[in-house]
């Protein structure tokens, strides 16, 4: 069970898809599964397309996430509002500092959540965090 860092995945400015790759080794075999934001993927939410497939001892699994623009939208709205209300808050010789939170601000949020991928075989349990985040400048 290692708690390792989250794996950066970027998505492109623009792109409205992104994968994630995973594979896995053990004897006996692995099977992989996906999680999202601390839940099990559900199978009924289209957006994610999950295909697996088998080489030998590993075990790979591709995760579609549709529907990034949306997802973009809504980040970038949250930006702007909470940002726009802490500028308004502030005093005017206050105002050199606002460009660095700014940038911190975005950066946290422009991350879609984590997604881990669960590697498991009868011997034990393995997983990996993978973190989507979209690329960009937030503007």
């Amino acid at each position: 069970e290692s708690e390792a860092e989250p794996v950066p995945v970027l998505v492109p400015d623009g792109a409205d898809t992104a994968q994630l790759r995973c594979r896995a080794q053990g004897v006996p075999g692995v099977e992989l599964r996906w999680e999202h934001r601390g839940h099990p993927l559900r199978p009924e939410e289209a957006r994610f397309q999950e295909h697996q497939w088998s080489e030998g001892p590993w075990t790979s699994s591709l995760l579609t996430v549709a529907n990034i623009s949306q997802d973009r939208a809504r980040l970038r709205d949250q930006y702007h509002h909470r940002n726009w209300d802490q500028y308004k808050n502030r005093h005017r010789h206050q105002y050199l500092n606002w460009h660095q939170d700014h940038n911190w601000d975005w950066d946290q949020n422009q991350t879609l959540g984590a997604f881990v991928c669960v590697a498991q075989n009868p011997l034990g349990t393995v997983r990996r965090r993978l973190q989507l985040r979209l690329a960009g400048t937030g503007t």
